[in-house]
């Protein structure tokens, strides 16, 4: 899957390239028509036989770029994790799949309010099978590795907390929410 940004004065875009024009289904519409806490803005685009979908960053930074010059403390994982089990739970009020969130640290915008995610409608075209490359439990495995390699070690609640919950994810049926 490839990647861009497009800025201009007013706005902001991540750019996700899709595999092939897809016709719009009732995700995008959902997704169109309705402001759901934690989800970025989408807007879907076709130029050349491609879906591209722009998410709106405007005003917000990756949370990988953000915690390149500022270690994770517990309570910024902890507040992480409460803000992906929120938007799981928001995304099912409008009939959508959480499993559809991207979990990559680059894929996560923050800003003073909160945590936003990414809603990638392509993933769910494979049915969220675990041999898809963004597959939630797997995602989520992998940002708990990140948690351990960005944690402040001198926070010991956050050391505790990071280890633990990546030694969690390493069990065959773990749940986001225990």
């Amino acid at each position: 899957m490839k990647t861009s940004y497009k800025k201009d004065l007013k706005q902001a875009y991540l750019i996700l390239e899709g595999e092939q024009e897809r016709p719009e289904d009732y995700q995008i519409a959902m997704l169109r028509e309705n402001d759901i806490p934690g989800i970025l803005k989408l807007e879907v685009r076709h130029v050349d036989n491609q879906s591209l979908y722009y998410y709106d960053i405007t005003g917000k930074t990756s949370f990988q770029t953000f915690h390149e010059k500022v270690h994770l403390s517990y309570g910024d994982m902890k507040r992480l994790v409460e803000c992906i089990l929120e938007a799981t739970r928001e995304l099912s009020c409008y009939m959508l799949d959480g499993n559809a969130l991207i979990l990559e640290p680059e894929y996560i915008f923050c800003d003073k309010q909160g945590y936003y995610f990414c809603y990638y409608p392509a993933i769910t075209k494979h049915g969220c099978e675990e041999d898809t490359p963004f597959y939630a439990k797997e995602a989520f495995h992998r940002l708990t590795e990140f948690f351990v390699r960005e944690v402040d070690y001198r926070d010991e609640e956050g050391v505790h907390f990071a280890y633990t919950l990546h030694k969690a994810t390493m069990q065959e049926n773990y749940s986001i929410e225990q």
